[in-house]
């Protein structure tokens, strides 16, 4: 069994929770929220134990931690490698954010200490460091290319849908994993860019056997009494 450990669980606003991302067992960081370096301390959780870092998409909420992290990791003197997964052109899209940041220094620096093996996923089964993954293209906004990911830990399924609306992707998604890490966020204006309760309650009926555990979540939303469904608190460690 794998242990998710929440950095936090709040959608883009952080209205009431934490911006989202997590840990699974120690090794996988899941997005780079701006919050992610004081959280991984929080949680009890070193940055120079992680081997991959997976990002789903170019939103600021799940990218704007790396400059932080990344001097982290450069004051570790960490000496092993460390893969940084995400849409194509991510090593692009997170040393332009450094630059623009006035961090360009530490992405120099980085690239003289540090052995940085950015992925670009392809939707072939890949392998970053210890792990297997698959990415899976959702759909969230028109003018972003964005991925949920099926991680193969320890002979189970883990998959995380990303930033979705309800698509063939996520479908795909759903009937690959033993357990979901799931977006549930509130109503917004349209067009539909995220999944709501209705939406999730959807999916369930049509996918009964993965179990749910919901985050990315909007104002208002807590237990929701869906079977087979887990709404985490920040910080808290789930076991999948």
């Amino acid at each position: 069994m794998s242990r998710i450990t929440f950095l936090g669980t709040g959608d883009f606003l952080a209205s009431e929770r934490y911006w989202n991302g997590f840990v699974v067992d120690g090794r996988v960081l899941v997005e780079l929220s701006p919050t992610v370096l004081p959280h991984l301390r929080r949680c009890g959780l070193s940055a120079s134990d992680l081997d991959v870092v997976v990002v789903s998409h170019f939103h600021a909420d799940h990218t704007f931690g790396w400059p932080f992290l990344l001097l982290e990791l450069v004051r570790s003197k960490r000496q092993t490698p460390i893969s940084v997964v995400g849409p194509p052109g991510i090593e692009t899209y997170l040393g332009e954010m450094m630059e623009l940041g006035g961090v360009g220094v530490v992405r120099r620096m980085a690239a003289e200490q540090l052995d940085i093996r950015y992925l670009e996923v392809d939707g072939a089964r890949q392998v970053a460091g210890p792990i297997r993954f698959q990415a899976v293209e959702v759909d969230h906004v028109p003018h972003l290319r964005c991925f949920g990911f099926v991680f193969e830990l320890d002979g189970r399924a883990i998959g995380y849908s990303g930033d979705t609306r309800p698509c063939p992707g996520l479908d795909t998604l759903a009937a690959r994993c033993d357990v979901l890490v799931l977006e549930c966020n509130g109503p917004h204006p349209p067009p539909q860019t995220h999944m709501y309760v209705d939406d999730v309650i959807a999916l369930r009926e049509r996918f009964p056997g993965p179990r749910f555990i919901l985050t990315h979540l909007g104002a208002g939303i807590n237990d929701l009494n869906i079977e087979n469904c887990t709404v985490p608190s920040d910080f808290e460690t789930v076991t999948a």
